[in-house]
This record gives structure tokens, sequence and C-alpha cells, in this order.
């Protein structure tokens, strides 16, 4: 080789290292940068009180709250129905974040009555919440529903409060409300207090279910959710424990459907941990219908070649165990498919599962669909109603703005 062609060389390397160099610094935010948590201090009185399910069957319910930041061994949530009042002792645990550190409490209410309407309250620091109230649902019901939203990212003072109890004003008949990850904008106390603002129509009347999202992630070079989720999200807790691991798995079946839930943000590593999981999952299941939660779109309505990694590890194995329905976020947008390259024709689906991606947040993305996705909307907030009966589930997408109806799939095996 001679000299003129080592030194040219040298240059060209020189230059695609500076090139590589310049897009990693500008890039380096998005990838590692965490926004500063401002200080803060817990209330000394309880908040947050959120109402979810338990670990123990259709009939358990479990409620967290948040309150100073020393536990009170005292702490106990009180359950009332017409004939009795019981306390029902809560386990609390200290989290300390970048900037504070607060107490976090769960109690769980096993062996409810089926259709059966409850009082409760939480005490701790020696301070009685307010009373609140929600119904159980009847196991035996020919059909039920409930409401899903992918990514919120509320804005501080944002309006994902408003929508949200309108779509509840809309329709009274749904049993809970499931959201798709990155409920939060980001993890700082200031967003959980916003998120709290958001959902506080809803999350102590009826059962709340969350997956994490990238932005419920702190951009490390390993990416960590930090415990203070699963503090809030409680049902995730007894699984991490069993497993000895941080994964957010959680899987519950209500009335005759199976719901799976996974943590699509984790590396390759991780995942395949899920992936196991999953397969013991679906191999218990009795259910007659399947629905799996994730973040991440298995397919990609923004890139074609997006999230690859989570479609392998999961897909096949999704489509193989007769899932019917797959909700998805992360892309800011509200569309849907199936596994086939041509886009569903009519309003009834014989060849699930059915992929949906919905979004209610203030940040609308560019999208790029191929021909399989349809409708593609990306202008407004969404969310769907998933009515849910003996042969089959329904999926209808709403416009959370004007209530417009503006999707309709009937999902058939």
């Amino acid at each position: 080789m001679t000299k003129k062609r080592k030194k040219y060389i040298c240059i060209t390397m020189a230059g695609l290292l500076l090139a590589l160099g310049c897009w990693a610094y500008t890039r380096w935010d998005v990838w590692f940068g965490n926004p500063p948590e401002a200080p803060y201090a817990p209330a000394k009185v309880p908040s947050r009180v959120l109402l979810t399910f338990g670990n123990d069957g259709e009939m358990s319910r479990m409620v967290s709250w948040m309150c100073d930041d020393k536990v009170d061994a005292d702490a106990v949530l009180l359950l009332a129905d017409s004939t009795d009042t019981v306390q029902i002792k809560a386990t609390g645990e200290v989290f300390e974040s970048r900037s504070g550190k607060a107490a976090y409490y769960r109690a769980e209410m096993k062996d409810l009555k089926a259709n059966h309407t409850y009082g409760y309250a939480v005490r701790s620091n020696g301070v009685l919440s307010k009373w609140y109230s929600f119904t159980t649902s009847n196991p035996d019901a020919q059909s039920y529903a409930f409401l899903y939203m992918g990514d919120v990212q509320d804005t501080i003072n944002g309006v994902a409060n408003r929508l949200l109890r309108q779509a509840i004003a809309r329709h009274p008949e749904v049993e809970f409300v499931a959201f798709g990850g990155d409920l939060i904008e980001r993890p700082t106390d200031a967003y959980y207090a916003e998120t709290f603002r958001s959902i506080d129509s809803v999350c102590t009347a009826m059962p709340v279910v969350n997956i994490t999202g990238n932005h419920d992630y702190l951009k490390y070079l390993i990416r960590k959710c930090e415990r203070r989720f699963a503090l809030t999200f409680p049902y995730y807790l007894k699984g991490m424990e069993e497993r000895d691991d941080n994964n957010h798995l959680f899987s519950f079946v209500y009335h005759n459907t199976q719901f799976f839930l996974l943590d699509s943000e984790r590396g390759i590593y991780f995942l395949q941990q899920q992936k196991s999981w999953l397969e013991d999952r679906f191999e218990e299941c009795k259910a007659k219908h399947k629905i799996v939660m994730l973040h991440h779109p298995l397919y990609s309505v923004k890139n074609k070649k997006n999230n690859l990694i989570e479609r392998w590890t999961f897909n096949d194995m999704i489509q193989e165990a007769g899932v019917e329905l797959v909700l998805q976020g992360h892309e800011h947008g509200y569309t849907h498919c199936t596994s086939s390259e041509e886009p569903l024709k009519g309003n009834i689906c014989n060849n699930p599962p059915l992929y949906t991606v919905s979004h209610c947040s203030p940040k609308n993305y560019n999208l790029h669909p191929t021909e399989r996705f349809f409708p593609v909307l990306s202008d407004s907030r969404y969310y769907q109603v998933i009515k849910v009966d003996a042969s089959a589930i329904t999926m209808l997408g709403y416009d959370a703005n004007t209530g417009e109806r503006v999707d309709s799939v009937r999902i058939v095996k």
C-alpha cells in the first residue's frame, strides 16, 4: 500500500470518526439525558390514592397511596359495606429518588363479593383520607367493557383530566381503565403529581392498570425504571419478588379474559426473561379470550424496521397462543393492522390478533405507514372502548377531543 493511499485512508477514517462524534453529541441528550428533578416533600396526609387489581384473583383489589417520608407501622385501609367496616393492615416502604423521598403504602382487599359496592378510606400518620367507593364486577355477566388509552404524557396543567372525565361520561359502561405506558411525561415527582391530577377523576372509583413505557424509564447506559413505578402500581411487586427480577410483568383474569402486561422498554436479555414468563402464562391460561399489552408496537407505523427485537421476541408466541388483541402505544397516532401485509377489509377481523396503536398525548408524530395500516390518524388524541362478550371482542376507537367514533372492529376467532 502506498503512502498516499494510507494517508487517504487515515483522513477518511478521521472524518468518519469526527462525523460520528458530532452525531453522537447531537443525540446524547435523547439517548442519556434525564430532566432534573426538583426537590420535593410529600404531603403529611394520604395522597395519590389509586385503586387497582390485586394479586389474589378477580375478586381482589389493591389500593396504593403516598404519605410523608417515614413509614407509619399503624397505617391501614378501612373497607366498609352496608353491614360492617374492617381494617386491613397496609405495607409501607420508603423510596428515595434523585431529589426527595416519600413513604408509599399498599393494602390488598381479598375475597370481595361480586357485583357489590364498597366504601374505603386509608389512614396513615393518624390522618384519615376522604371516603371513596367502588363496585366489584359480576363474573357471570354476558359481556363487559373497559377503556384503553395509549401514551398520555400530559404537560403540567394539561387537559388529560378533562378528556378522561369526558370519556368516562360518554361510556358509563366501562368497568376499568388501562393505559399503554408513558402515562407520565418523565419520572419526576412533579410529573407524577400531574399524572394523578389527570386520573384522579377515575383512579379511586374503578381499577386502573398501566404498563411501562420508555418515558417511565431513566436514561442510562442500561435504562432503569425506578421502584416508585411499581410502588404506585403495586400489582407488579409480588411477581418481581417471586422471580427476583425487575421486569414489570403482570397477568390477571377478568371475567372470560386473561390480560398479559409486558415491559417492552427493557434490553434483549430481559425481553428473553419475559418471553419465558409469557410462555408459562399462556400454557396456564384457561380463559376464552386473551389480550396482550405492551408499549412498543410489534408492527411499527413509523418505520417498518422499528421494534424488530420486540417482534422477534414475542410475536410468534402471541400468534400461536391465539391472542385476539394486542394493545400498544409509543408512536403517537391511531391505527390498527393484522399480521397480513394487506389492510383489514371491512369491520370484521377473522385473522387475529388485531394490533392497535393509540395515544392521548399532546404530541403528534409524523407517521410513515405501509399499506397494512388502516385507518391512520395522527392529528388529535384518541381512546378505545373494548367490549368483550362470549363470542368476540369489539374495539371502538374515538377522538378524545370531539367524542366522534373513528374506528370499529369486531375480532372473531
